[in-house]
């Protein structure tokens, strides 16, 4: 549905400077720009290659005054970007349909408007809120429970007594409740110890394909309120994730760690058990912490082990010059060589040498 830019700027709160009447017939990145549509950018060094596209319109930040393309203004151009790519694509609507192909025990409590997909199991005193989506072939065990406004995406595994908060989504492959990593060694075998606790999930959280969660061994593993989490993620047993903390790509968290709120965490890193991260730290890709490790506050870290930024820079830095220090240091070796022979030389006396 095309729109005018006067009506794409009110609903973003953004001022128009240029043809307010302009037609947008689109939404685009910054990468593939096409006639009629719109992007943004954040910085005004991307303003010249746009203008000598085929763009329409551009979201800029507020102190981008002019440009021979029209503008949207506004505080911040990623955000309203975001808004504006849900305008042109509005989200999928369920229409609230149980199918016949779904099993459903009879003693599950359903809200209005819930849809089953064909396939989804939902299991003995399993609580699912109003609007809420179970899709094909996802399972809801026994006693959990499920806000309302969520959406688990095709081939969910919810364990038994989990509880789902409301405007969750869960996408394909995750699994939660899965029991925790928790063994006793013997002089034969390792024993396991039973995880009889269970996975609380906070409202407004998302979480990508193939994420686990492991139930706790006693108590619950928590994700906070509107944390997002990326693919292929493990948290291991009574892990407490507080709210809003970004999670990306194959991250790995062992057991009974504590993570603040805000905290933003880079691919790859990986955490051993009882490891603490304080609020708004921000945690670098491929980050390593050894068991216990604890980290204050608003830090920035990142290494093998992580270490705070300026820190692992140098470590970093010295690295990179390591081939050309080795060199130094054989040339040194060969010259303090030389210089021992001389003294040697020197050392004997006339009478010796005669």
């Amino acid at each position: 549905m095309p729109y005018k830019v006067s009506e794409l700027a009110q609903k973003v709160q953004g001022k128009v400077v240029g043809d307010p009447e302009l037609m947008i017939s689109g939404i685009t990145n910054f990468e593939n720009p096409g006639a009629g549509q719109i992007t943004f950018i954040q910085e005004e060094k991307f303003l010249p290659g746009l203008e000598s596209s085929s763009i329409a319109c551009l979201i800029v930040p507020e102190k981008i005054l002019s440009s021979s393309k029209t503008l949207i203004q506004v505080k911040h151009p990623k955000l309203a970007w975001a808004k504006l790519l849900s305008e042109f694509h509005p989200p999928r609507h369920f229409v609230g349909t149980i199918s016949s192909q779904a099993s459903i025990s009879p003693t599950a409590k359903l809200g209005k408007s819930v849809t089953i997909e064909p396939f989804a199991i939902i299991g003995n005193h399993v609580e699912i809120g109003d609007y809420t989506v179970i899709r094909s072939h996802t399972f809801v065990d026994d006693h959990s429970k499920i806000g309302s406004h969520s959406l688990l995406h095709p081939g969910v595994m919810i364990y038994d007594h989990s509880v789902i908060g409301s405007r969750v989504i869960i996408h394909s492959g995750s699994v939660i409740g899965s029991d925790g990593f928790g063994y006793v060694p013997t002089e034969n075998a390792q024993e396991k110890v039973p995880q009889v606790g269970n996975v609380i999930v906070e409202d407004d959280v998302e979480l990508g394909a193939c994420v686990t969660i492991d139930r706790a061994t006693v108590g619950s593993t928590v994700i906070g309120k509107g944390c997002k989490i990326d693919n292929s993620v493990q948290i291991g047993h009574n892990v407490t994730i507080k709210e809003h903390t970004v999670i990306s790509a194959q991250t790995g968290i062992s057991g009974s760690c504590k993570i603040g709120s805000h905290v933003t965490m880079g691919g790859k890193a990986g955490l051993g058990d009882h490891v603490e991260i304080g609020d708004w730290t921000v945690v670098g890709a491929g980050s390593g912490f050894p068991t216990g490790k604890k980290v204050p506050a608003k830090q920035i870290v990142f290494g093998q082990p992580a270490r705070p930024y300026q820190e692992a820079r140098k470590q970093i830095a010295a690295q990179l010059r390591a081939a050309e220090m080795l060199d130094d240091i054989r040339k040194l070796k060969k010259q303090v060589a030389q210089l021992e022979q001389k003294l040697k030389i020197s050392a004997v006396s006339p009478a010796d040498q005669a």
